[in-house]
């Protein structure tokens, strides 16, 4: 008896523990909302250069490279991107820096990285719970996910600065 109430615990606390680990925590969720901005700001840059070296009839004026570029030398230089800011530059660049064609063409680029990311079961938009960029943005500490080139996102803007170079 003393066995089948044991193992009748044990099952108790896996389950518990399982279903503590699969709730998300809503403060790590809304702040993943609020920064997914920041992280669709990061992605704009990578997508640009991939248009911008694969179709050179959609590249960039010298005008489009230089705003660009005062942009990105702000971002380098942020320790914390808010989404806000992020939002507004974003806006920025999509529809009063690009033409309408190279606005297709990202806005492309950007409908291609969702579906693939639909259907790819590690999609995700930083770390959840711990020390990744999202734990520091909840506690008001640094938040540039788009400079760090360990990610694909900072690659994208490393590839795309070191272009405009």
């Amino acid at each position: 008896m003393k066995k089948i109430a044991s193992l009748v615990t044990v099952l108790v606390i896996m389950t518990v523990g399982l279903f503590a680990q699969t709730e998300p925590d809503p403060a790590v969720q809304e702040a993943k909302e609020e920064t997914a901005v920041v992280y669709d700001l990061g992605r704009f840059f990578g997508y640009v250069h991939g248009m911008t070296t694969e179709n050179p009839k959609l590249a960039l004026t010298d005008d489009q490279k230089s705003e660009i570029r005062e942009i990105m030398d702000r971002i380098k230089g942020m320790k914390r991107v808010e989404p806000a800011w992020a939002e507004e530059t974003l806006e920025y660049l999509e529809l009063d820096l690009l033409s309408p064609a190279q606005l297709m063409e990202v806005d492309r680029r950007a409908i291609e990285w969702q579906n693939s990311r639909e259907t790819s079961s590690t999609a995700g938009t930083g770390a959840g719970a711990g020390t990744g960029p999202i734990s520091s943005y909840l506690a008001g500490g640094p938040f540039n996910p788009i400079i760090d080139e360990t990610k694909t996102i900072g690659q994208g803007f490393a590839a795309l600065y070191k272009y405009l170079d």
